[in-house]
């Protein structure tokens, strides 16, 4: 049987707690800041015990909160040269229970045959999140566990590519959140032991190298999926991934650690091999061959601003001066063994071109070692074929969302060295199916798009397939108008 914890009086006093760590910051006026609707959080929280849903309930709450998020909860602590935290390996290779916003993010390619013997492609996007509900004081208070106090999701979605008759469906798992306190299932592995990470009854499970890693996902009739990812024989296995953050200056990669305001973890295991099974539709689907990209990520919001100090601007970038707040992101992995990533930032208005610079990239290639030699790159990306989606995915009748569905890329390189990327990359995405979009554990909306890479310069950089990922451009006040409204109740 599973059993509650009364949660309420623990969230209020967590909030009460961030209310007084920002009021001693003073925005540029010179006033102390307020938390923007704080009257309408802490009265949500005071239902936590009575609502039908309080898994749904905190998850708002903490997006609510905004950069205020994760006070209370541990952090990666910065000096005036950069980040003090080190990655190590393979502890660091686990979800950190006592910090902030964390996942493993998973998606491949996947060349099937089903029960009837007929060939075709499935795509497969899995992210397994966690979100603290608390900061570490409150939680120590309470005697609670670093399992029991977070908030843990999975989201899985399955594009079907069938060769017969050239159909494509897609699909998305029924929801799954879990916060222990509140009667769900839940659990992540500690430093040293094999790597575990449990939401319900979904898994994903390795060793202490994590790879190779099993994604298991049990949807009852709506989805079964079991997966294993291992290295490719052209990389070794304790260096399968890359680390991506910061760039190392002249330097193979980043540091792992992502900077100010947004501090974390990031690295990535690009080309894995993918083998396995999938049932859906109806339909059971043996894999003949896969290959795919995992991430794991660690990205907290912070109080500080870049330089790490508090930062007096932490709420004045309003919906009215900034109505879109996201990223568009995407990965590719080239038939020749290569692969690409990069992202672009939305903040304010979409650009009347459509023109986004990717700000941010790795262009990979194995070495003789067999390890990875990651090149930053930076370009031009154009959004391409603007199409309007639900907001809320089951509600056809909610507002709707323009999310661009196509890509076009002119010469990403490094611009810094061009001779660490002697051609540069160009090409253009289009995505396997005309939807990809679900929502996150707080109801906003999200694209992830499966696509093909057709490369303009095959003899350099030859086609692949990746994802593509789109985030935050739903307007601000219109997300933050539906979730006061559901915590109004």
């Amino acid at each position: 049987m599973k059993t509650t914890q009364n949660v309420a009086p623990a969230i209020q006093e967590h909030l009460e707690n961030i209310k007084n760590k920002i009021a001693k910051i003073n925005d540029s006026n010179g006033h102390p800041i307020k938390i923007p609707n704080y009257n309408d959080l802490y009265a949500a929280a005071g239902k936590l015990d009575k609502t039908e849903n309080p898994t749904q309930f905190m998850n708002l709450i903490q997006s609510l909160l905004g950069r205020a998020g994760n006070v209370g909860s541990e952090t990666i602590s910065y000096n005036k040269k950069g980040a003090e935290y080190y990655l190590k390996f393979p502890e660091d290779h686990r979800m950190h229970g006592s910090m902030g916003n964390e996942w493993y993010w998973l998606a491949c390619h996947l060349n099937v045959t089903d029960q009837n013997n007929k060939k075709g492609k499935i795509s497969i996007l899995d992210t397994m999140q966690k979100t603290r509900s608390m900061g570490t004081d409150i939680q120590a208070k309470y005697n609670w566990t670093e399992e029991q106090i977070c908030l843990m999701a999975n989201i899985a979605t399955v594009t079907v590519k069938m060769d017969e008759n050239d159909e494509t469906t897609y699909y998305r798992r029924d929801t799954n959140e879990q916060w222990p306190l509140k009667g769900g299932t839940s659990s992540f592995s500690s430093i040293g032991e094999p790597f575990s990470f449990k939401v319900g009854t979904d898994s994903l499970t390795g060793t202490n190298d994590v790879l190779p890693l099993r994604l298991v996902v049990n949807n009852e009739d709506n989805m079964q999926i079991d997966l294993t990812f291992t290295n490719s024989e052209k990389l070794n296995i304790e260096s399968s991934f890359f680390k991506q953050g910061t760039p190392i200056d002249f330097g193979n990669g980043g540091t792992g650690i992502t900077p100010l305001p947004t501090p974390g973890i990031y690295y990535s295991w690009p080309q894995v091999l993918v083998t396995g099974t999938i049932t859906v539709g109806g339909n059971n689907y043996t894999v003949n061959s896969g290959i795919g990209w995992i991430d794991h990520q660690l990205m907290m919001s912070s109080i500080l601003d870049a330089d790490g100090k508090p930062d007096p601007k932490l709420f004045e970038n309003t919906p009215t001066n900034y109505p879109y707040n996201g990223w568009i992101w995407q990965y590719y992995n080239l038939e020749n063994g290569t692969s690409f990533t990069g992202a672009g930032f939305i903040q304010g208005e979409i650009p009347a071109n459509n023109q986004v610079e990717m700000v941010y990239g790795y262009y990979l290639k194995p070495n003789q070692k067999k390890e990875w030699d990651a090149t930053f790159i930076m370009g031009d990306l154009e959004l391409k074929d603007p199409q309007n989606f639900p907001s809320i995915c089951n509600d056809p009748h909610s507002t709707p969302v323009t999310i661009p569905i196509k890509r076009n890329y002119k010469g990403l390189k490094n611009i810094f060295d061009l001779s660490l990327l002697e051609h540069p990359i160009s090409g253009q995405a289009l995505p396997w199916y005309h939807n990809g979009t679900f929502n996150n554990p707080d109801n906003s909306l999200c694209a992830e798009f499966p696509a093909d890479f057709i490369s303009a310069n095959p003899d350099h950089h030859p086609n692949g397939v990746g994802y593509l990922e789109t985030v935050g451009f739903e307007k601000v006040n219109q997300h933050r108008a539906y979730a006061l409204g559901i915590l109004k109740g």
